[in-house]
C-alpha cells in the first residue's frame, strides 16, 4: 500500500480576515495570505477567487494563477472531476458563451454554447449543451485501447477510499465495452481496468505498468498483488433474472449459484432486488458497490 501522504483538498482551510480571505494548512498555518474578495474552498488542486475588480482566477495552494484573473467572465466555483465550465461575455453578439476547461486551462469544449449544464460526476459521459433550441451530449470521456495485463510492474496500490480521494471522485463507475465485453471502471472522465473473478473481497487499486509500457489503474483483489500476468475481466450477455432467483432469502445462496455457473455470470455484483446484502458496510460505504446501483448510468451500461 501507498505510505507516502499526499497532501488533498480537505487539507486546507479557507479563512477570514478583516474581510478578505486567504487558506491555512491543518496545522493553522497561512498557506495563502487573505488578499482575495472571495475565495472557493480548493477541489482538484485549484480555488476560485475573486479580486476587487470582480475578476475571477483559479489559483493553486501555492498563490500561483493557473487561470489568470480577467480571463473568464464566470467560473464554475469548483472543478468536477477535473473539469469546470467557464463563459464568456460576446459583446458584439451581447450574449454568453459557455465552454469546458481542465485543470491546466486547457479548453476541451470550446466557448460556443448558449448553456451548459452544471457538472456531475454521474453525467460526466452525456452533458447537456444547447445551441439556441437545439440540444446536444457532450461526451467528455473517452476509452482508451486495448490494454494486456502482462509483464506488470506495481508502482502503488490503494485502497479504494484512498483512490477516490487522490482523484477527486466521490464515486467509481464500473462499465462494460459492448465490443470487447471488456470491464472496466471510471473515475470522472478517465478510465481504469478490471481484473477480477466475482465480488471483490478486499478491492484495491493498483498502479501498474505493462510489458508495452502503458500505465493505468487496475482494480482487483489484494491478494493478487504482485502477480505478474492477471486475467482480463469480461462481463458474459446481461441475462434476465428469473422471479423464483430474484426470491431467495440469502443473496449470498443466490450469488454463490451464480458464481458456480459460468453461463450465469452476466452480472457477479448484485441484482437490483439484493445489491445491499452482497455488499459489505465498507463496500457501501466506501462507494464501491454504489457503483452498481439502480441507475443504470452507474451499473454495467449495456448500451
Amino acid at each position: 500500500m501507498a505510505t507516502k501522504r499526499l497532501q488533498m483538498d480537505k487539507d486546507y482551510i479557507i479563512f477570514q480576515e478583516n474581510g478578505l480571505f486567504g487558506a491555512k494548512n491543518q496545522r493553522g498555518e497561512i498557506v495563502i495570505q487573505p488578499q482575495y474578495m472571495e475565495m472557493q474552498p480548493f477541489s482538484c488542486g485549484l480555488s476560485l477567487v475573486r479580486n476587487h475588480q470582480y475578476q475571477y482566477a483559479y489559483i493553486d495552494i501555492n498563490n500561483k494563477q493557473v487561470i489568470p484573473f480577467g480571463r473568464y467572465f464566470w467560473c464554475d466555483p469548483q472543478f468536477i472531476c477535473g473539469f469546470s465550465r467557464v463563459m464568456e461575455y460576446h459583446y458584439l453578439e451581447e450574449k454568453n458563451k459557455w465552454g469546458i476547461i481542465d485543470t491546466l486551462g486547457n479548453i476541451v469544449v470550446p466557448l460556443k454554447y448558449d448553456k451548459i449544464w452544471a457538472i456531475k460526476e454521474e453525467y460526466i459521459f452525456s452533458l447537456r449543451a444547447f445551441l439556441g433550441d437545439k440540444e446536444e451530449r457532450i461526451d467528455l470521456h473517452q476509452l482508451g485501447n486495448k490494454v494486456i495485463f502482462d509483464g506488470l510492474t506495481y508502482i502503488c496500490t490503494y485502497s479504494v477510499e484512498a483512490f477516490k480521494e487522490l482523484v477527486h471522485c466521490k464515486k467509481l463507475y464500473v462499465k462494460v465495452q459492448p465490443n470487447t465485453r471488456q470491464l472496466y471502471f471510471t473515475y470522472g472522465a478517465n478510465i481504469g481496468f478490471v481484473s477480477l473473478k466475482g465480488m471483490p473481497k478486499e478491492p484495491v487499486i493498483s498502479i501498474v505498468v505493462n510489458s508495452s509500457g502503458k500505465i493505468f489503474p487496475l482494480l482487483m483483489e489484494k491478494s493478487d498483488i504482485g502477480k505478474n500476468t492477471l486475467s482480463l475481466a469480461k462481463a458474459a450477455p446481461k441475462r434476465t433474472i428469473s422471479k423464483a432467483a430474484s426470491h431467495k432469502t440469502s443473496f449470498w445462496d443466490y450469488e454463490s449459484e451464480k458464481m458456480n455457473d459460468t453461463d450465469n455470470w452476466s452480472d457477479p455484483y448484485g441484482d437490483e432486488q439484493a445489491y445491499y446484502g452482497g455488499w459489505s458496510r465498507e463496500d457501501v460505504e466506501s462507494g464501491l458497490a454504489d457503483a452498481y446501483e439502480g441507475d443504470s448510468d452507474a451499473r454495467w451500461n449495456n448500451d
